[in-house]
């Protein structure tokens, strides 16, 4: 005779599907799949929605109610226990009942599994989350402006940061990771730059090596010893000076006492045409000796203003606006490299001239004052 459920009396099959000689379902019905609390205590960041566990906060997952399932699916993982007669138990998933349950109270409907030898059984508890608001240590130092733990300063090499160099900045940071961006704490436009608090020493250290990466700048570090823990270690801020190059394509500049004129920059380096050899080349700022290695040329004779007569054939024609429009300037095409986008006649440009070849920097007014390719 084939063995039954003495439960329910249903067939078992030779013993194969037998738990604690019962059917699963009855097996499940009286002992139930594993043990696990049946309410719950949360605290989230009301800013952040990062969440509390263990002493530390880790962020959150997007919407509050997402967040709550996966504080809830850790919390109930680390104290769930398979009944008797089952080797493991597990949580394939949470959701969320919908309806009220009360101020920051959450009914959550979780579904376990189990596993004896080759049965499997399942089972739905349901759990209370009651979840309380609080400030992170971060956005609480966000909100107060303290508990910084290091500080970037970023800065111009020609003095207070261009409109341009701005924006660029501005997109530069719109693109930080996640990984990275939480750890800043505020940010401050101030009339030298820009001055960023973060709660991490190594996160503002990383930030810095990307400024500097990807604007050709260098960095310079300090540390300033500001107290200690509450354990008696010493507490110190770390500050990382930033500098920037601020230069707009057309600029002349001087490398190493070598005129250039800039083109743009690629990643840890800038480009520039070698006046004095004519030659294309990527300045790397740190084999330079640093940004006090880079100057603004003075110009003098060698920027001029030429006003365009015409655009058309094998050449390009100009006036001498410096030598009241009476010196025609006649130059093949294949010598003039224009930086400033299309060449209109009658307008007027700020011009280098070096040797036969003839630089168009950017557009001006007729009182010199630049124009629509001011930077």
């Amino acid at each position: 005779m084939k063995p039954v459920c003495p439960s329910c009396g249903r067939p078992l099959g030779g013993g194969a599907e037998a738990i604690e000689r019962l059917c699963p379902a009855c097996y499940v019905k009286r002992h139930g799949v594993a043990r696990l609390p049946r309410a719950l205590k949360a605290v989230y960041c009301r800013d952040c929605g990062a969440y509390r566990y263990q002493g530390g906060w880790n962020a959150g997952v997007g919407s509050v109610e997402e967040t709550l399932k996966e504080y809830a699916l850790i919390a109930l993982t680390a104290k769930l226990r398979p009944s008797q007669g089952l080797e493991e138990a597990w949580i394939e998933r949470i959701d969320m009942e919908p309806g009220f349950a009360g101020p920051g109270v959450y009914r959550l409907r979780a579904r376990l599994a189990g596993r004896a030898g080759v049965v499997e059984v399942r089972e739905e508890a349901y759990i209370t989350l009651e979840a309380q608001q609080a400030l992170c240590p971060r956005c609480a130092a966000r909100a107060t402006g303290r508990g910084y733990e290091a500080e970037v300063k970023i800065r111009s090499s020609s003095g207070r940061l261009s409109g341009n160099l701005k924006s660029e900045l501005e997109t530069f940071f719109s693109r930080l990771p996640r990984s990275l961006a939480e750890f800043v704490i505020k940010v401050d436009y101030v009339r030298e730059g820009i001055d960023i608090l973060m709660s991490d020493q190594s996160a503002a250290r990383m930030l810095a090596s990307k400024l500097r990466d990807e604007f050709s700048g260098e960095v310079v570090e300090s540390y300033k010893l500001v107290g200690r823990t509450p354990a008696g270690k010493r507490r110190g801020r770390l500050t990382l000076s930033v500098r920037l190059p601020d230069l707009s394509p057309g600029d002349l500049i001087v490398v190493s006492g070598r005129p250039h004129l800039y083109i743009g920059r690629v990643k840890r380096g800038l480009v520039a045409i070698d006046l004095e050899s004519g030659g294309e080349r990527v300045i790397r700022v740190d084999r330079e000796g640093g940004l006090s290695s880079i100057a603004s040329h003075p110009g003098g004779e060698s920027v001029r203003r030429y006003m365009v007569v015409s655009d058309d054939g094998e050449s390009i024609v100009f006036l001498d606006v410096e030598r009241d429009m009476q010196e025609v300037v006649d130059a093949p095409r294949s010598s003039v490299e224009v930086l400033t986008g299309r060449l209109e006649p009658g307008r007027i440009y700020d011009v280098y001239v070096s040797g036969n070849r003839i630089y168009v920097l950017r557009e001006t007014d007729e009182s010199g004052v630049e124009g629509r390719g001011k930077r």
